[in-house]
């Protein structure tokens, strides 16, 4: 009987033991005991390394599995949001040893996903060196001014909505491990005006505009793979300027007043709808923009390829009358344009920041995955519903779109893509709207909106894709 009843106590002790060994906060004193506030984070690793950074609003949780406990993290919404601080989450030799020292489970595994990020608003300094992210959402971090992202794998981010961002620091991973397309090739910083120190070696980058970082005073692109050229005034407010070369003018791909197209289905469908204007000329089998006259040009560009216009160009002669357009380049010095439509093609990218004067842009079932609109503030109207074309590559549906500097706008008709966000706060003209078949449907619009496209009745309008 002593024996069992030792065996008992010994029992109860070793429960007591992981009880107490366990992190194991009461989510109910710290956060809400229905756990309506509470966010799952996916990556154990990320998750235990900000509670042992103690970042304010995350907590493990224990649950049982087969009879192990299994730990996990969640971070408390509301409580997150008060956090102002660093997040430090480097994953080199010595910070893993000094996790591991701390007895962190996850202390040598690498963070590769930072979903839960934007529960953190506040944090002023994210620094993720050495770590394997593919990808990264920074766009609720409003308040960084200092990013460290050397060592990723992450190929393209978007850093529009960190305008008070200062240092940027993201040197390209040699790790052999690297999957493909784990560097940048291109990165679009003219949202971030406060810069003043900026480092991005061993890349893929093209090109790079500095022209509105006026702050900016240290910068290092050693090692990618053209060489980058910045106007001479650019060049010459820097202190150091490692990996760029000064140009008098920023590089074009044309020569003198003439850009030759590089889409031929493009060049011969401008030469056809401007025939009257000689704007553009066709020579051996190649046609070429004139830039001054292009520039010039007030009207509009119909370059939709429906049935019913690939009728009409096959009528007209045309040899790329069934040839979809692909490569827009050179749509850049039609700089006065004031309607742009480009229904039914195949195009993957556009660059339309030079375009300033379009008040009408309609780019539906094409296959473009990203788009920037902030410079187009006159527009007015904008439809591109998402292409349903089986033939569509990866990422060719918008996932995030900036639509608050286009405060001009009445018609938004964006079906059919992977939106869960959509900030339409600075849009207050609006009168028609849809956002069907997006995940983040229902999208919140002020009471005012609402009302005004209710009021419209608009057969495009799918009032159930927004609420108040």
């Amino acid at each position: 009987m002593k024996t069992k009843n030792l065996f008992i106590a010994l029992i109860s002790m070793l429960f007591a033991f992981q009880a107490c060994t366990t992190d194991d906060v009461s989510l109910t004193e710290t956060g809400p005991g229905d756990g309506t506030n509470l966010y799952a984070i996916k990556d154990n690793a990320f998750g235990e390394y900000l509670k042992y950074l103690k970042v304010s609003g995350v907590y493990s949780q224990v649950s049982n599995e087969s009879g192990n406990a299994v730990i996990s993290y969640v971070i408390d919404t509301v409580e997150s949001q008060g956090y102002t601080g660093e997040i430090n989450l480097n994953k080199s030799n010595s910070s893993m040893t000094k996790l591991e020292t701390a007895g962190l489970t996850t202390a040598k595994e690498k963070i590769k996903d930072l979903d839960g990020i934007q529960y953190f608003p506040g944090a002023t300094s994210l620094i993720l060196t050495s770590n394997e992210l593919t990808s990264i959402n920074l766009s609720k971090s409003v308040n960084l001014t200092l990013l460290n992202l050397n060592n990723n794998w992450i190929g393209s981010f978007d850093l529009s909505q960190n305008t008070k961002l200062k240092t940027l620091l993201y040197n390209a991973s040699s790790s052999a491990s690297a999957p493909e397309n784990s560097k940048l090739i291109e990165i679009d910083l003219t949202h971030n005006v406060e810069l003043d120190t900026i480092s991005m070696t061993n890349h893929e980058l093209e090109s790079i505009d500095l022209s509105q970082n006026t702050k900016l005073r240290g910068v290092n692109f050693k090692g990618n793979s053209n060489t980058l050229y910045i106007p001479q005034e650019v060049y010459d407010r820097l202190n150091t300027a490692t990996g760029l070369q000064p140009s008098k003018e920023p590089e074009t791909p044309g020569e003198g007043d003439y850009y030759t197209i590089p889409d031929k289905a493009f060049g011969e469908f401008l030469h056809y709808r401007l025939k009257d204007q000689g704007i553009v000329a066709e020579e051996n089998g190649a046609y070429k923009i004139d830039k001054t006259k292009a520039a010039a040009y007030t009207g509009e560009l119909d370059l939709t390829k429906s049935k019913s216009a690939i009728t009409e160009l096959t009528e007209a002669g045309l040899e790329t009358a069934e040839t979809k357009l692909t490569d827009l380049s050179g749509i850049e010095y039609f700089t006065g344009i004031t309607s742009l439509k480009l229904v039914s093609n195949q195009v993957t990218s556009l660059d339309i920041t030079k375009l300033v004067n379009l008040t009408y842009l309609d780019l539906n079932a094409n296959w473009i995955g990203s788009l920037d609109l902030t410079k187009n503030t006159k527009l007015e109207y904008l439809r591109y519903g998402a292409s349903s074309s089986k033939d569509a590559p990866e990422n060719s549906k918008l996932s995030n779109l900036d639509l608050t500097q286009n405060t001009a706008l009445t018609t938004v008709l964006l079906s059919g893509h992977l939106l869960n966000d959509l900030d339409l706060s600075k849009n207050t003209k609006l009168t028609v709207i849809d956002l069907s078949k997006n995940p983040g449907v229902p999208f919140v619009v002020s009471s005012e909106v609402y009302d005004n496209v209710a009021a419209e009745g608009n057969k495009n309008t799918v009032i159930d894709s927004i609420k108040k």
